[in-house]
């Protein structure tokens, strides 16, 4: 009866072990996983604060105009553009 007992123990004890490591194996992975997470969050956060300010800018008529006149090459009806034939 004692080395039933004992084989009981030792296995419960084997198996405590074995789930023991397992899980802190598990633990180890979600924690990469979450630093991972973590990381991309902070980048999505500079993207979101990078997009509200070019909202923001948008909404800003002055930006507006001068964005026209640099990437578009766009001017008012009522404006005159004199270019420099020289090239200085």
């Amino acid at each position: 009866m004692n080395r039933i007992v004992n084989v009981a123990i030792i296995a419960m004890v084997c198996y405590v072990a074995v789930s023991l490591v397992t899980l802190q194996a598990d633990i180890s992975s979600y924690r990469r996983q979450l630093t991972a997470l973590e990381n991309q969050c902070e980048e999505q956060e500079l993207i979101n604060e990078e997009m509200n300010g070019l909202l923001e800018r948008g909404s800003d008529f002055d930006y507006i105009v001068k964005m026209a006149r640099e990437k578009l090459g766009l001017i008012f009806p009522e404006e005159r553009v004199f270019y420099d034939a020289a090239g200085n």
